[in-house]
């Protein structure tokens, strides 16, 4: 009984230490119209209250899709952390995975940043953006 226990806890502060180093993200969804929503995943709650995508534009270079993103820093200290742009197909596959890539990026007190990244191929129609803490 005491192993159960034992392992039991073990596993919850696994999954609490999994959880604080976690990446959010943020995806779009296109319609078959051309609009696009904007969807958020948070696996960590303080990085959520530091850093948060401010907006993301999509449109075109050519055939192939461009996204911009803002990304804010919402507090008045400097912080340093990672994001990676990930391009899926209609079908939400990943397209290119080893092109993508996590880039550190730095932001002062309440600055905004746009990162901006092109499709790798025309199938490219979704992004999906991941923040983490460097």
């Amino acid at each position: 009984m005491k192993i159960c226990l034992k392992l039991g806890a073990a596993s919850l502060l696994a999954a609490a230490l999994i959880g604080c180093t976690a990446p959010n993200s943020l995806s779009t969804q296109t319609a078959a119209d051309g609009t696009y929503s904007v969807k958020t995943v948070s696996n960590n709650p303080k990085l959520v209250t530091q850093i948060a995508v401010d907006r993301i534009s999509m449109g075109y270079a050519g055939d192939l899709k461009k996204a911009s993103i803002a990304i804010k820093d919402r507090w008045f200290v400097s912080r340093n952390f990672e994001y990676k742009i990930v391009w899926v197909d209609a079908n939400g596959f990943e397209v290119n995975p080893e092109g993508s890539r996590w880039k550190p990026i730095q932001l002062t007190g309440r600055e905004i940043k746009t990162v901006q990244s092109i499709a790798p191929n025309p199938s490219a129609v979704d992004v999906v953006v991941y923040l983490r803490k460097d």
